[in-house]
């Protein structure tokens, strides 16, 4: 769990939360692949950057922040049969 890694310790690199968006949101193959078998996790795992970014734990551009946020409506509506 990073983002409790860097609640507690402080000790979390901004690289390491940079790779984990590029390897689960920004692949756009992985990201539907998470989207299709877990659409909860999915979820989850968007909370957790935002949260991270939020909280400071977690530098990243505007525009992926926008992006994550749209990404978020996305699952949410879909988990809800919108």
């Amino acid at each position: 769990n990073t983002m409790g890694w860097s609640a507690t310790a402080g000790e979390v690199d901004n690289f390491v939360f940079e790779d984990a968006n590029s390897v689960f949101i920004e692949d756009a193959e992985m990201q539907q692949r998470l989207l299709d078998q877990n659409p909860n996790a999915f979820r989850d795992m968007v909370t957790t950057f935002l949260e991270a970014n939020g909280r400071g734990y977690w530098e990243t551009s505007e525009e992926n922040i926008e992006r994550l946020q749209e990404l978020y409506a996305e699952v949410e509506d879909r988990i809800e049969g919108v």
